[in-house]
């Protein structure tokens, strides 16, 4: 079996950048504070679709970035946005899909990162901070252009940590099995996040405004 993270099968590197400008586009589309258009859509979309992979190949200096070099990338995310905007009453309704193929993506992104990051020579606490930047960097750009503070960075549920134990999972499997390496962070990352669905896991607010009032 080939190494999902350096050798990504070409259907599934498209439903993971897919998934994720599918995504994006939704921020748009169910935003009942603004009236985004289609370059709002296509924005959110891009940036949800390639942000986190083009941030990875700044960060490692692979110019110019991956998803950029062939028009496949781009004409996913254009048609992941269209069908979105067809599919939106569908796709709110399947949330335990759209939450097993968010965890897909987000660990897709997570060990490719990782995979790349450990290929360069970085060492492994490194990688996993690449890693987890490709996983959730292009939804911190989305919440940034809506002027809000983006989720990751806030208490909730827990996909930084996610993409770091996929990725760690990665880098301590992928010198003992190739196949292993590439199935069991998939699996780690559909199964918690299913779980912290069902169990409303979230990570715990630390600072002082969220866990106490002021005098």
């Amino acid at each position: 079996m080939p190494d999902l993270a350096l050798a990504t099968p070409l259907w599934l590197a498209v439903l993971g950048i897919a998934v994720n400008a599918l995504v994006g586009a939704l921020h748009a589309y169910t935003d009942d504070h603004r009236p985004w258009d289609v370059v709002g859509v296509l924005s959110f979309a891009l940036l949800m679709g390639l942000g986190g992979g083009v941030v990875r190949d700044l960060l490692l200096g692979q110019l110019p970035p991956l998803s950029l070099r062939s028009p496949l990338g781009v004409v996913t995310v254009v048609v992941a946005a269209a069908a979105g905007r067809l599919l939106v009453p569908l796709i709110l309704r399947a949330a335990r899909l759209m939450a097993v193929l968010e965890a897909l993506a987000l660990a897709l992104f997570a060990i490719s990162g990782a995979a790349y990051a450990d290929a360069a020579g970085l060492p492994w606490t490194t990688s996993v901070l690449v890693a987890v930047v490709a996983a959730v960097g292009g939804g911190v750009l989305v919440s940034l252009l809506r002027g809000e503070v983006p989720s990751v960075l806030q208490a909730g549920r827990p996909d930084a940590l996610l993409a770091a134990w996929a990725a760690l999972a990665y880098l301590l499997l992928d010198d003992v099995s190739t196949a292993a390496a590439s199935i069991v962070p998939l699996a780690l990352a559909v199964g918690v996040r299913l779980l912290s669905d069902r169990r409303s896991l979230a990570t715990r607010p630390l600072s002082r405004a969220a866990t106490a009032p002021l005098a």
